[in-house]
């Protein structure tokens, strides 16, 4: 939907959380995320009832990460994470 890159910001306990993973699943992470910047519609909507598709969820073997979709500016906002 939009060719613009969007940075990634992190919750403060996020950031914590990801700085303790394995290194094999922080480098997951990282790809995934990084696949989010460049098109953030790219992971699945994470509201089962469809009433804000601008949360998503990127889920790799070792984390669960939901990020919303900012507009101005363009960048997306990760606001929790689940260790699996």
């Amino acid at each position: 939907m939009s060719a613009a890159h969007h940075e990634a910001r992190f919750a403060a306990e996020v950031g914590r959380v990801v700085r303790d993973l394995a290194v094999e699943d922080r480098k997951e992470l990282q790809a995934a995320l990084e696949q989010a910047q460049a098109d953030p519609w790219s992971w699945p909507q994470a509201d089962r009832y469809e009433l804000d598709d601008s949360v998503r969820v990127v889920t790799t073997t070792g984390a669960i990460v939901h990020y919303a979709i900012l507009p101005v500016p363009a960048h997306l906002w990760v606001f929790a994470i689940t260790v699996l």
